[in-house]
């Protein structure tokens, strides 16, 4: 399944060279998504605050690729 992680507010990524406001994973289930992105080596992680909105997507768009953390 795939999970799509947005950020509601990204301001600190722009500030660290994110430019997109999301990002997409593959997982078995929501918390094995979560671990994925926090230990990855891409600079967006994670944020439990409120500050971070997954959903369930069934494709990715095209021009979306390079936004996979694998």
């Amino acid at each position: 399944m795939w999970y799509r992680f947005s950020k509601l507010k990204w301001d600190f990524d722009r500030s660290i060279g994110i430019d997109y406001s999301y990002a997409y994973t593959k997982a078995n289930n929501e918390e094995e998504a979560i671990n994925k992105v926090r230990e990855s080596n891409s600079k967006r992680k994670y944020d439990n605050r409120g500050l971070d909105q997954i959903d369930n997507v069934i494709t990715i768009p095209l021009e979306d690729i390079n936004k996979i953390i694998k």
